[in-house]
């Protein structure tokens, strides 16, 4: 079975005497995880702030102190990620992804939005 066979068959909205229930939606990555024993990528991103740095202002508890920075290695390696504009790009790109669903939402929101308020 394909993948996006499968995620077609585990997506979607059945009714069961009479009540809505949820299927999950499998996304293409759950199925393409990587092995972990395979040698990582060298990550090119690094930490504006070194170890150690007191990052100031990003407090939010009244009497709380400010973080330290950890060392690059402490943070999870999606965190490298987020900015990333071919990794959004890819993401966007993969219709088995919520990324794909949201963008594509967004512009159509947009696109009603300005024909709507155009002035003929």
């Amino acid at each position: 079975m394909s993948i996006r066979s499968m995620s077609a068959a585990l997506t979607g909205l059945r009714t069961v005497s009479g009540q809505q229930s949820r299927w999950i939606q499998v996304s293409a990555r759950a199925f393409n995880a990587k092995d972990d024993s395979a040698p990582k990528a060298k990550r090119t991103v690094q930490s504006s702030a070194p170890e150690g740095t007191v990052l100031k202002g990003l407090n939010y508890m009244k009497d709380g102190k400010d973080p330290v920075a950890l060392a690059d290695d402490a943070y999870p390696e999606w965190l490298w990620e987020i900015n990333d504009p071919e990794v959004r790009a890819a993401r966007i790109a993969d219709p088995m992804d919520k990324k794909h669903h949201k963008e594509a939402r967004r512009q159509a929101i947009k696109g009603e939005n300005f024909i709507r308020n155009k002035k003929t």
